[in-house]
């Protein structure tokens, strides 16, 4: 996320022009903007799984399948030490070997900070790198459905109990 200063306000849409020309983003979208990733096996001895670029493959499919009314905090952090604090985002992932081997992620959801402080509950876990995809669509999906009108997702995810997460699982 770079800063640019000193950028004039009749100067801003030139600048944001110029920028996305150069293939970056001025804009997040309400998946983008709550999305956090460690640095994963790229650059951590302890990590599990490429969370940065899962993250990214992760964000780009749901931008293509859901739009929000509100963001969803998405955390990928590849091991336990939780860089990415998987445990407060509305949807944690953990790196975790794969069941048979390989990258995988254990998820949970329904954490919060600062006025909605809580830890996340297990969902799923571990499972594939592979079947993030269309389990995070599909529990997506399911809120969308089944909320009441105005709640976020964390808001829905901790009225569930926990046998009824459970349910937004394909």
């Amino acid at each position: 996320n770079p800063l640019i200063p000193f950028i004039k306000d009749e100067d801003v849409n030139a600048a944001c022009q110029e920028i996305e020309a150069a293939g970056m983003f001025t804009r997040a979208s309400a998946f983008a903007a709550g999305a956090v990733a460690c640095t994963g096996k790229w650059g951590c001895k302890f990590a599990a799984a490429y969370t940065k670029q899962d993250a990214l493959d992760l964000i780009r499919h749901l931008e293509t399948r859901h739009t929000l009314d509100s963001p969803i905090n998405i955390h990928l952090t590849g091991c336990n030490n939780s860089c990415a604090q998987h445990y407060i985002g509305d949807i944690g992932l953990m790196g975790a070997a794969a069941p048979g081997g390989g990258e995988g992620y254990q998820i949970v959801i329904g954490g919060g900070s600062d006025l909605d402080q809580g830890l996340a509950r297990p969902l799923v876990g571990p499972v594939p790198a592979a079947e993030i995809h269309p389990i995070i669509d599909h529990v997506i999906g399911q809120y969308l459905a089944r909320r009441m009108l105005g709640e976020t997702f964390l808001q829905f995810s901790r009225r569930l109990s926990d046998a009824e997460l459970t349910t937004l699982l394909p």
